[in-house]
C-alpha cells in the first residue's frame, strides 16, 4: 500500500514537472504581439481638431531642441496638435491669429517685461526668457538655461489651459521660482493631463483618438487593409455568414 502511494505521488510530481517544462518552452505573447494580431492601431477620422502654437520671437537663446523634447512628453500624454515656429516680434493675439491656432504661447526676451503673462480671455500667454536667468552663470550654464526656459514655456501653457492645480507636487506648473524649474518634472501628473484635456476640448482642441483595427472593422469605418493581418480581419468581419439567419413568415402572427 505504501509503495502504491509512493508511486502515485511520484507520478503526479513527474506530470507536474512535464507540464511546467512544456509551459516554459512556450514563447510568451507580448503586448506588441497581441496588438499586431488585432491589426494594430488606426486613428478615428477627424478626431484631432484645433491646434496650439508655440511662437518663438526671441533670439537670445535657442530652445528648439529642449522644447521639442519636453513638449514631446505632453504630446504622448495628450496628443493634440502642437506647432512650434519662429516668427518676428508682434502683438501676441495677432501672432496667434496668424498661426491659425486656438491657443498660443509666445516666447520673448525683454528685461523690461514681466516673467510671464497669462491672458485666458484671448487664449494666449507670453513667456519672457530674459527673466529666467536667476542664479545662472552664462554662458557656462547655457544648457540649464535652455532647459529652464523650455519648462517655463510648458508651465505657461498648462496655466493658460486650466491645469495649474494638482494633488502631486514637483511638476512644472507647481514651480514658484526659476530655480525650482530646474528640478521640476517634465511629465505632467494625471490630474493635470485631465484638466488640460477637458479645457482644450471645450475650446475645440481635441486629441487624436485611436482604436485597434479589428474594432474599427466591427464599427464599420476601418480604412482598407494594408497588410496580411488586417486583410484577414477585414475579410472575416465582412464575410457573408455561411448560415444566414432566416425568418419564416407566419400568416397568423404577421398580419
Amino acid at each position: 500500500m505504501n509503495n502504491l502511494k509512493t508511486y502515485i505521488l511520484a507520478s503526479c510530481a513527474l506530470l507536474g514537472l512535464v507540464a511546467f517544462a512544456d509551459d516554459t518552452t512556450k514563447p510568451k505573447m507580448t503586448a506588441a504581439d497581441r496588438l499586431a494580431k488585432l491589426g494594430g492601431f488606426v486613428v478615428y477620422p477627424n478626431s484631432q481638431k484645433g491646434s496650439v502654437a508655440f511662437i518663438d520671437t526671441q533670439e537670445a537663446v535657442d530652445v528648439s531642441s529642449d522644447f521639442e523634447e519636453i513638449i514631446g512628453h505632453f504630446r504622448r500624454q495628450v496628443p493634440v496638435k502642437i506647432n512650434y515656429a519662429k516668427a518676428e516680434a508682434g502683438e501676441p493675439k495677432a501672432l496667434k491669429n496668424n498661426a491659425k491656432a486656438n491657443f498660443a504661447v509666445v516666447f520673448i526676451s525683454d528685461s523690461a517685461q514681466p516673467p510671464s503673462v497669462i491672458v485666458p480671455e484671448e487664449r494666449y500667454a507670453v513667456v519672457n526668457f530674459a527673466k529666467y536667468t536667476t542664479g545662472l552663470k552664462l554662458p557656462a550654464d547655457e544648457a540649464k538655461y535652455k532647459r529652464r526656459c523650455a519648462r517655463a514655456a510648458l508651465k505657461a501653457f498648462v496655466l493658460l489651459c486650466g491645469g495649474g492645480s494638482s494633488r502631486y507636487p514637483g511638476h512644472v506648473a507647481s514651480a514658484q521660482t526659476p530655480q525650482e524649474l530646474d528640478f521640476a518634472h517634465d511629465k505632467l501628473p494625471i490630474d493635470i493631463q485631465d484638466s488640460v484635456k477637458k479645457y482644450l476640448g471645450a475650446a475645440g482642441v481635441t486629441p487624436v483618438k485611436r482604436t485597434i483595427y479589428q474594432r474599427a472593422c466591427q464599427e464599420g469605418w476601418a480604412p482598407p487593409p494594408t497588410n496580411d493581418v488586417q486583410r484577414a480581419i477585414w475579410n472575416k468581419v465582412h464575410a457573408i455568414p455561411d448560415k444566414p439567419i432566416t425568418i419564416e413568415f407566419d400568416p397568423k402572427k404577421d398580419k
